[in-house]
């Protein structure tokens, strides 16, 4: 029996174990908001698991090298948003990077349960940050005058676990969630006053199609990480099989967007899709003129 069976049959059988822990020295938990690791997810369906997380890397490891080449374009990177997007893209790969070397490496402890480990979770978290930092990047363009806050971050240091997952997972999900209807009733409510000709219906079509883009970014992000945040609150602790499933399920549909970063934030929008398309075309001659030169 490998290392993996053993760890999923010890898993199964300790019952010394407090309620929501788990594994042979119930080192590992859901009880804090957060997959602790990823080897429990893969006990029952380890080889599925394993095929499912090196296509996702793979694909997303070519849809990232492209976005982030997007976003290393000058005119790109006009504004805040844009320099956002090259680190969401960057972050992205390292993420795929650790979530695949954490689970090659699941059976060192020492590398796989405590490293990688923190470094999924940091990695998951900053992901999601810098995605409300874009959305934020643009509501300020809206509202402007925010500040940082020192107190804030004092007090975030001084919170449990439990809480800590909970507030870097829910904050940026309800970050991507609320902000873009506050932009649409904003500039919605600033075209009436400008545009009085214009009905109210006409002026919210208006500032629904000028925005679609970003809209439609922040959704995919908050559709792809309703699952998880839906089975973190509800699925603290795993005692059945379905339970395991939907977390897996949850898991695989929140790294979407670390691979997505290309049909999230270029192409949709029609500043940096003409640039990625660019790209596209000139990579094409230079190929096709390194084959014409062999010829």
């Amino acid at each position: 029996m490998n290392s993996n069976a053993n760890f999923c049959s010890l898993n199964s059988n300790n019952t010394s174990c407090p309620n929501c822990f788990y594994g042979p020295k119930c080192q590992f938990t859901t009880a804090y908001y957060g997959i602790t690791s990823l080897q429990i997810l893969f006990c029952s369906i380890e080889s599925v698991s394993k095929s499912l997380i090196l296509s996702v890397f793979v694909i997303g490891s070519v849809c990232n090298l492209f976005s982030i080449v997007t976003f290393c374009q000058p005119n790109t990177r006009e504004m805040g948003s844009g320099i956002y997007r090259l680190w969401i893209s960057i972050v992205g790969q390292i993420g795929l990077v650790i979530v695949v070397s954490h689970l090659l490496l699941a059976n060192n402890r020492k590398i796989g349960c405590v490293l990688l480990e923190y470094l999924r979770k940091a990695v998951h978290a900053a992901y999601d940050s810098l995605t409300a930092c874009t959305t934020l990047e643009r509501t300020m363009v809206i509202y402007q005058g925010i500040t940082f806050n020192k107190i804030a971050v004092f007090f975030m240091s001084h919170l449990s676990v439990s809480v800590r997952n909970m507030l870097h997972f829910t904050i940026p999900y309800i970050i991507n969630f609320v902000s873009p209807i506050i932009w649409i009733l904003t500039l919605t409510k600033q075209k009436v006053t400008l545009y009085q000709n214009a009905t109210v219906w006409a002026n919210f079509k208006n500032v629904l199609h000028t925005y679609k883009h970003t809209i439609i970014s922040c959704y995919i992000l908050v559709l792809f990480n309703t699952p998880r945040f839906i089975f973190i609150f509800s699925l603290t602790c795993i005692k059945f099989q379905w339970q395991n499933t939907a977390y897996i399920t949850a898991y695989f549909l929140s790294l979407v967007p670390l691979m997505g970063n290309l049909f999230i934030f270029v192409i949709p929008s029609p500043k940096y899709r003409p640039v990625f398309l660019g790209l596209l075309q000139n990579l094409m001659k230079y190929r096709y003129r390194n084959d014409y030169d062999r010829a």
